[in-house]
């Protein structure tokens, strides 16, 4: 039985590295991790960086020409910019897009025309319940995830017929088991803004240690692996299931006041 061939992006730590260290426990599996950093410990590291789009086409090249084929990408590489919309740069906004979506996209072209001439293959997009709603001081990280599920969305449409499969991953907070160190802030700061991001920036960073078990997250992309026919969208947790069902059935401004009254932000009266 051949083995199956899957590439992880952002393996350094956090999610990408719990995934990384148990998928390779499947001996029906190879699996080559990957960062922006060199591990020379590690032969099936490889040095990676997804905003680069020769970087990804060469990891393509060096996975196809040491094993013929390539069956999974997990784009899992990301960050969350925290911060309100006048605090963030246009460069960190920039930034937050190159990383979070543009790099799945260099991904995704590098990766698609192996599977195409396989006619076969599976593209795993950590995505988020950032990219199906939107919640305040978080617009850079949320376009980004928005960008990301539009795209994704589309792909799949143009690749299932072809037997190649997309797949999205959508959760809310997930327990790396840290203080969650992807989440950032931005370098400045704006007088009327910066006290509720901050208070929002420490719950996101405190409520990530209460969040999904990493080990669900690993149950979810094997199941995708050894599905025939995968699913597009997987909600992962009560709270991604129960906010995005909740934001299609309760009135706009009903929704906007209960996310503002969670976070403590008061509306004017």
């Amino acid at each position: 039985m051949k083995k199956k061939i899957i590439l992880i992006t952002g393996t350094s730590r956090g999610i990408g590295k719990h995934i990384l260290t148990e998928l390779r426990k499947d001996p029906s599996f190879v699996v080559y991790g990957s960062s922006r950093k060199e591990d020379p410990l590690d032969k099936l590291h490889i040095k990676l960086d997804v905003t680069n789009p020769e970087s990804c086409s060469r990891a393509i090249q060096k996975i196809i020409a040491e094993q013929g084929q390539i069956d999974v990408l997990f784009n899992n590489a990301g960050s969350h910019l925290t911060g309100a919309s006048e605090e963030t740069s246009l460069e960190e906004i920039d930034g937050q897009m190159k990383l979070n979506f543009y790099g799945a996209v260099h991904m995704i072209k590098a990766v698609t025309p192996v599977f195409l001439e396989q006619k076969s293959g599976k593209i795993i997009n950590m995505s988020s319940l950032g990219g199906l709603l939107s919640l305040p001081y978080t617009s850079a990280y949320n376009a980004s995830k928005f960008a990301l599920e539009g795209y994704s969305e589309a792909l799949r449409l143009e690749l299932l017929p072809l037997g190649i499969y997309v797949s999205n991953l959508e959760a809310a907070y997930i327990n790396t088991g840290t203080i969650d160190y992807s989440i950032i802030a931005p370098k400045s700061n704006h007088a009327m803004f910066s006290k509720y991001r901050i208070a929002m920036h420490e719950k996101m960073k405190k409520d990530s240690l209460k969040g999904i078990p990493l080990k669900t997250i690993h149950k979810y992309i094997q199941q995708i692996i050894n599905s025939d026919k995968p699913k597009f969208r997987y909600k992962i947790g009560k709270m991604a299931k129960q906010l995005t069902f909740l934001n299609s059935i309760v009135p706009e401004g009903m929704f906007q006041k209960t996310v503002l009254k969670t976070f403590n932000i008061p509306l004017k009266q």
